[in-house]
This record gives C-alpha cells, sequence and structure tokens, in this order.
C-alpha cells in the first residue's frame, strides 16, 4: 500500500471519528429525538424478530427430517368430514402387509401413564414407537443407544429413551442418567437414552417419555392400541396411488359392528411439509411486516422534522464549502449510530428477554430450554437493522441533494426542498401509514368478534361450573364389570366432599368431547346403519351435567330396563317429525336388543365447530368399560389448583388410576381453539403498537407540514383568514389523507383478511361491522393527531412571520 493510499485512509479515518463525536453529541441535545427513534426502532426491529422467531420453523426452515417431501401422515375422514390421525392399530399391520407403495411405515401410540421418579408420581404421555423410529427420521440420541430389536418383543420393552427436557426437568441433567430406573404404571423401566437438546419430533409424535411398540391384535377390543402413523413414500410413487392402495386393504377377521364403523372412513395422506404451514403463522408474519413498515416510516417522518430544524445550520455548512455529500455522510453516521444502537439493544434482548416473551406467549416454561439464540436470529436482527438504516439515511440524503442554500439561512424559512413535490412525499407517508394500521387493526377486530362469538356459544347446557376429570385405567388393571361400577361409586361420593363441589356423577365422556366419536352404528328406518355415539351414564348423570330435556324422561336407573334417552340429532335423523317417546330402536352390536326411548334431551355440542351428530344415553350398568370420566359440578370454574385437589383425592382410593385431565368445560373450549387463542394474543399486541406508532406517525407528519407552511399561515391570517379558519383547514387536510389512507387499507384488508377464515369462528372475514370500528378508530387517531399541530398553526405570529419571508 502507497503512502498516498495509507494517509487517505487514515484520514477518513480521522474524519469518521470526528463525525462520530459530533453526531454523539448533536443526539445528546435532542434527547426527545433521540429516544423517541430509538424506541420505535427497537419496537419495529424487536416485534418483526419474535415474530419472525415464532414463523421462522413453520414457514421457511424445511422439515428437520431425512427427504420431508417423502413423508406422510397417514389417517381418515368420516362422514361429518372431520380428520382424524389417530387409527386404530389393526390397520398397521394391513398396510404394512397389503401395500408396496412405502418404503417404510412408523407407528406411535401415546399413553397417559402415572409417571413416578424418585418416588413422585406425574401423569404423563408416554409414546410407544415402531421399529426404525429414530433412525428414519434421524433423531438424534445425544446419550445412550436407541432400542434394539430384541427389546420390541413382548416382555422385553422395559426399557425407555427420554427427551432432554424430561431429563433437564425430572432428572436435573443428571449426567450419570444412563442406566436409572423410571417407573411407569408401576413397571419399573430403564433408561438408555436421551434425546438431543431440542430434538424435533414429527407432529403427532410430541412425547417426553419413549417406550418399544408391542403390539398385539384384539378382536375383542379393536380400537386399542390407537397409533398415529407416518409413512414414507417410496421414489417415483405418487399421493394418489399410495391412497388407492391404503383405500383397498382388507382388515383382519373383526366384529360385524367394527367392520361397519371401519367401512364410514375415508383413508387421507397429509405430508408433513403441508401440514406445517398453517395459514396462522402467513398471517402473523404479514402483520409483523405491516408493523416494522409503520416504524420505519416514523422513523422517516422523525428524521424530516429533525432535518427541519436544522436547516439553518446545514445551510451555513454548504455556505462555508462543505459538499452535499460530506453533509449527507453527516447525517448518515448519526443515523447508523441510531440504528447500531438498536440493533445492539435487540441482540441483547433476544439473548436474555426472548425465552421470557415466548414462555408469555406459548404459556409455559418448556421453551426455556429452546435455543433462541443462532445465527439466524443475529441475520435476521441485522437485516432489519440495515433496512432502517437505509430508510433513516437515505430520507435525509434525498432531502440534501435538493437543499436550496440560501432559503436555508433565513430564519423562519421554509424547509429545504419543500415545495409540491416535497408536500406530495408527506401525503403518501400519511396514506400509507393509515392503510398498513388499518389492515393490521382489521386482522385484530375480525378475531375479536370471532371470540366474542366463540364466548357465546350455545353449547347446549351450561358449562359454568362444569368440570371433567378423565379416568384411565394402566395395563393390566382391568376389574370386572360391578366392580368398575362400585369403584365410580366410591369416586362420586369422595367428589361431593371436595370443597365447593356441589353434585358429581360418572359415565362415558358425553359433555365437549372434542370430536364426534360415533363407534356404535345405529339401524335408520330403510334398514341402514349410520354411526351414533353411545354414551353409558347412570340416573344422577343429566342434573349433573346440565342436560336439558325437552320431551319425555330421563333414565330411571332400575337395572335390566333397556332404555335409552336420545338427543334432538338422532331423533330427527331417525324418526322425523314422528315423536320418538315409546318407538323402539336397534344398534348393530347388539342387533336383537331393541331399546325403547324414554326421553329426548338438547343437542350437546362436541366441538365449537361443528354442530352435534347423534347421541344415545343408555343405562351405566349396561357397559361399564367405556366408562371413563368424571363430572363434576360447581357454582363457578375453579381456579388451576384444584385440578391437584382432585388428582389427590382420587389417587386417596385408588392409586393405579391415572387422571390425565382435569379441567372445566370453559377451559376445554379455550384449547380447542389454541392457535387462535395464540394469534390473538400476538395480533392485539401488535395492533396496540401499530395503533401507537400510528398516532405518532400520523402527528409527525401533520407537524411537518405545519412547520413547513408556517410563513404561508402567516399571509393568510394577514389577509383575513380567522385562527379558526386556519385550524380547520389542517384538521381538513390530515384527516382527509388518512381517510384515502384508510381507503386503501381497508381494500387490502378485504383482499388479505380472506386467509384468516380458518381462524374465524362464526366470523366473515368481510364483516361490516369492524370494517366500521376501525374506520372510526383511524380517524380519530388523526383527529387527535391533527390538534396540537393546528393549535399552532392558529397561534401564528404574523409579523415576525412576514418579516422573515
Amino acid at each position: 500500500m502507497s503512502p498516498r493510499t495509507t494517509d487517505r485512509i487514515l484520514f477518513w479515518l480521522e474524519q469518521l471519528r470526528r463525525d462520530i463525536r459530533f453526531s454523539l453529541r448533536s443526539l445528546a441535545k435532542s434527547p426527545g429525538y433521540s429516544l423517541t427513534v430509538l424506541f420505535t426502532l427497537i419496537l419495529g426491529i424487536g416485534v418483526a424478530t419474535v415474530i419472525f422467531e415464532i414463523t421462522d420453523w413453520i414457514l421457511f426452515r424445511d422439515q428437520p427430517f431425512p427427504r420431508p417431501a417423502e413423508l406422510y401422515s397417514i389417517g381418515y375422514k368420516d362422514k361429518q368430514g372431520t380428520e382424524s390421525y389417530y387409527q386404530a392399530g389393526l390397520f398397521l399391520k394391513a398396510y404394512q402387509e397389503q401395500t408396496d407403495a412405502f418404503s417404510e411405515i412408523i407407528a406411535g401410540s401415546p399413553q397417559m401413564a402415572n409417571v413416578v421418579v424418585r418416588g413422585d408420581p406425574d401423569p404423563q404421555l408416554v409414546l410407544a414407537v415402531s421399529p426404525g423410529f429414530f433412525s428414519n427420521l434421524g433423531i438424534v440420541i445425544a446419550r445412550g443407544r436407541p432400542f434394539l430389536p430384541a427389546e420390541y418383543k413382548e416382555g422385553a420393552g422395559d426399557v425407555v429413551v427420554i427427551s432432554d427436557l424430561f431429563w433437564h426437568g425430572r432428572f436435573a441433567g443428571d449426567k450419570e442418567i444412563l442406566g436409572k430406573s423410571v417407573k411407569i404404571d408401576q413397571t419399573t423401566c430403564t433408561i438408555v437414552g436421551v434425546l438431543a437438546p431440542g430434538q424435533a419430533v414429527p407432529p403427532n409424535f410430541y412425547s417426553g417419555i419413549f417406550r418399544p411398540l408391542i403390539y398385539k391384535l384384539n378382536p375383542a377390543d379393536v380400537f386399542n392400541p390407537g397409533l398415529t402413523m407416518l409413512a414414507r413414500l417410496k421414489p417415483g410413487v405418487t399421493k394418489a396411488v399410495a391412497v388407492s392402495q391404503i383405500s383397498a386393504v382388507k382388515l383382519p377377521q373383526i366384529p360385524q359392528w367394527a367392520s361397519a364403523y371401519f367401512a364410514d372412513e375415508k383413508p387421507i395422506l397429509t405430508g408433513i411439509v403441508d401440514a406445517s404451514r398453517p395459514e396462522i403463522f402467513w398471517v402473523l408474519f404479514a402483520a409483523a411486516a405491516f408493523l416494522f413498515g409503520i416504524a420505519c416510516l416514523n422513523v422517516a417522518n422523525l428524521v424530516l422534522i429533525r432535518l427541519l430544524g436544522r436547516r439553518h445550520e446545514i445551510s451555513i455548512r454548504f455556505a462555508v464549502g462543505a459538499s452535499r455529500w460530506r453533509v449527507v455522510l453527516l447525517l448518515a453516521v448519526e443515523s447508523l449510530l441510531l440504528s447500531l444502537s438498536s440493533v445492539l439493544t435487540i441482540l441483547a434482548a433476544a439473548r436474555w428477554l426472548f425465552p421470557a416473551i415466548f414462555n408469555f406467549l406459548y404459556g409455559t416454561t418448556d421453551y426455556w430450554f429452546n435455543n433462541y439464540w443462532d445465527w439466524r436470529t443475529i441475520a435476521c436482527i441485522g437485516c432489519l437493522g440495515v433496512f432502517a438504516s437505509l430508510v433513516t439515511a437515505l430520507v435525509p440524503a434525498l432531502r440534501i441533494m435538493r437543499a436550496d442554500i440560501n432559503s436555508g439561512l433565513k430564519d423562519g424559512a421554509p424547509n429545504m426542498a419543500e415545495g409540491r413535490r416535497g408536500g406530495k412525499a408527506r401525503n403518501v407517508l400519511v396514506v400509507v401509514q393509515a392503510a398498513f394500521a388499518v389492515i393490521l387493526l382489521t386482522g385484530t377486530g375480525l378475531m375479536v368478534r370471532s371470540f366474542e362469538r366463540l364466548h357465546s356459544l350455545d353449547l347446549g347446557f351450561d358449562p359454568v361450573g362444569k368440570v371433567k376429570a378423565w379416568v384411565i385405567f394402566p395395563p393390566g388393571y382391568n376389574p370386572p364389570n360391578e366392580a368398575r361400577l362400585q369403584l365410580f361409586e366410591r369416586l362420586r361420593e369422595r367428589m361431593v366432599t371436595l370443597p365447593g363441589v356441589k353434585a358429581a356423577s360418572y359415565g362415558q365422556d358425553t359433555l365437549f368431547m372434542g370430536a364426534f366419536y360415533g363407534t356404535a352404528q345405529l339401524q335408520m328406518a330403510d334398514g341402514s346403519f349410520r354411526p351414533v355415539a353411545g354414551n353409558f351414564v347412570p340416573a344422577d348423570y343429566a342434573d349433573t351435567a346440565g342436560l336439558t330435556m325437552v320431551r319425555g324422561r330421563w333414565l330411571s336407573g332400575k337395572r335390566g330396563q333397556t332404555e335409552v334417552v336420545i338427543n334432538q340429532e338422532l331423533a330427527k335423523q331417525r324418526f322425523g317429525d314422528k315423536d320418538p317417546i315409546g318407538q323402539f330402536i336397534k344398534i348393530q352390536v347388539a342387533i336383537g336388543t331393541p331399546f325403547q326411548v324414554v326421553g329426548v334431551v338438547r343437542d350437546v355440542r362436541e366441538t365449537t365447530r361443528a354442530p352435534a351428530g347423534m347421541h344415545l344415553y343408555s343405562p351405566d350398568w349396561m357397559y361399564p368399560p367405556n366408562i371413563d370420566t368424571l363430572i363434576l359440578r360447581m357454582d363457578k370454574d375453579p381456579p388451576a389448583a384444584f385440578a391437584g385437589t382432585v388428582r389427590r383425592a382420587i389417587y386417596q382410593i385408588d392409586p393405579r388410576l391415572i387422571i390425565s385431565d382435569v379441567a372445566s368445560i370453559n377451559e376445554n373450549v379455550e384449547r380447542t381453539m389454541g392457535q387462535e387463542n395464540f394469534a390473538f394474543k400476538v395480533m392485539k399486541g401488535l395492533a396496540v403498537i401499530a395503533l401507537g406508532l400510528t398516532i405518532v406517525g400520523l402527528f409527525s407528519v401533520i407537524a411537518f407540514a405545519v412547520s413547513s407552511r408556517m410563513t404561508e399561515f402567516g399571509i393568510r391570517m394577514a389577509v383575513g383568514a380567522t385562527p379558526k379558519n386556519i385550524r380547520s383547514l389542517i384538521f381538513g387536510r390530515g384527516i382527509l389523507f388518512a381517510a384515502v389512507g384508510v381507503a386503501i387499507g381497508v381494500s387490502g384488508g378485504v383482499a388479505l383478511t380472506r386467509f384468516m377464515q380458518g381462524m374465524l369462528f362464526e366470523t366473515s372475514p368481510f364483516d361490516p361491522a369492524v370494517y366500521v370500528c376501525v374506520t372510526i378508530l383511524l380517524l380519530t387517531s388523526a383527529t387527535a393527531a391533527c390538534a396540537v399541530p393546528a393549535r399552532r398553526a392558529a397561534r401564528a405570529d404574523v409579523i415576525r412571520l412576514l418579516k422573515s419571508s
């Protein structure tokens, strides 16, 4: 390097050092401006980074499994159109033996179990997995080994592999974990492996404990075990060919009623790549992009105001010989310092604060163990910071390149290069900001309407104070029918002694089950059979659950009387306009036994999304093995700690029972809208931030316009305009451009919010009430933003302004 080049580099470095020192002093003299810009950039970049972290795994990363495009979940669709990916185990062997479209079929059987670690019992989801589960999906075992082939044989599967999260949560990351034991449903199992930290598993295969799947068909219990299945297509085989093959499989010899039930199921295949890109994440990503855009526009507005206040200083620099590029560089250094400060703040937050944010959003502390600090996070923050820097540097550069030196030397002169072209730029900023805000607020408003309708949904009974506890009998514990009834009677008696419990009952689950489980086949009037959900319940069930009788009476509870109560949907489908009371129905599993209808109850919804299917209520003594739920009635929904009270009380009666879930009906309703709840929580935060930034942006743009036109206002007032006229002019122009932005935003909202249809409950994406409310809110905000600048313009000192012009 020549001495001349070295001198030039040193000169530029020295000049840069001086510019940085001057910029720091200049920003320190304007703390209001500096803090506002920093806060705006931190909000924009920070929120956009959080949403990127939420959506990155779903929208932009390939599934972390070998050749993910070949992997398909096997499920079925019933006559009601409900999709399920939880199938009876007998299908696994049929698919493996009768199809050749797949190179591998992987299965998992999720079961709730009492897991005891160091004497502390805890209900956990345990997943029994088929051979090849770990190797075929590229799941890394960081410590120990996967299951051996010999461990998939009956009597040899008392080994487990645990997740890294379970290892840290229940064993405190014990380095000597291999070989230690964990008790699962009274069976002591040895830990042989631990998954890698943050190890991903396919949908429907989430668990903290994995066991070998040992499956043997039991024709008397065709639904167990329930399996989730994942298949890998062979090279060159299409999805359509695979669907045709699994649709043609023949099942082994099973009862006729079970064959009829499975005949109504239509097999489906869903690629895990397709299933992992739900629309909700695109909505959140778009919302974050709009919010970041609003933040950048705000920064541009603030930079313009800052430039307006420094017009005299900059014109003097021009007058003493500084080039336009030299001044642009000085202002760019200032903008870069602000952007760099915001980026460093976000980097620190991403390292230390983001886990807490994700814990709040997801409602769990599990995400503390996930890695939210990697090169993608840093790259996202860096790219957003660079973009924001370009915006904050480009705006003053354009102004400086068109600056009028002479006018800037006059005190009170118009802003540099301020004219018709500058006025159009201001108007565009107002319009774009308002449009972005409208789109964000519209999406949030639609979700508000959706949740209002969800919370006012008629479930067919009063859900307040109704609590369900799901009781599971572990493998090997199957008491005789009468003993099972007596056990549930003891549980019922214990439940009514708990604080706040007014009544208790038991039976087969029938209150907001989450899906229609029509496993029985009802003989219709024309002799055909259709699926019906049979519910075995005692005589006190209706009063405890809050079922409403429409006609007839409830079950008498007398042994030997084969009576049933049906719901309105069954009455309509089976009997039409005829009175069903006293009529008889037949079920395929007991075709020789007629059941007399003694009553009709209101339909009870299984889900929020679909109307009720056909249900019948039978006496509990007819088939006790299906009884699996305790129902408690209280005056109000209990606190979260009540679940522990119920579990402890049941444990005192029979410690072998597994209580997998204790929750109020209202809590179950909220769970069914889990993704929507999550999106609603995020969208509310984005909307509040967007509205605040929009008000600040509107205020800054209007204040900028007023400052640049103060001489004009002085002239207007000198020739007779009143302060009221000036205020009307400011309000009129501000609201006009805000209204144009609202109109554009509404058009964009109509186009974009249609993608939210799947997230909305009984709410149209074109709901006029939402658009009207958003329009009023934005115009009101625009009016408020105009108030201070309009008052300033109306109080203009005419004499001083005319002297300076």
